[in-house]
């Protein structure tokens, strides 16, 4: 259940989680790491954040 819980906070902006619901990202870029030796950020998706505010 834990697991379940940390996975649906992922799915909150930083903004939501501390309470700036006005300042909403509205997308959330995951999966922003690849493979790869550099940061690259080809890869990466954006989820729509879940907070009901």
């Amino acid at each position: 259940m834990e697991a379940n819980s940390q996975n649906d906070s992922a799915k909150i902006c930083w903004f939501c989680k501390k309470g700036r619901h006005d300042e909403c990202m509205k997308k959330i870029p995951v999966d922003a790491m690849s493979d790869g030796p550099h940061d690259c950020t080809f890869d990466t998706k954006l989820v729509d954040c879940q907070c009901m505010h």
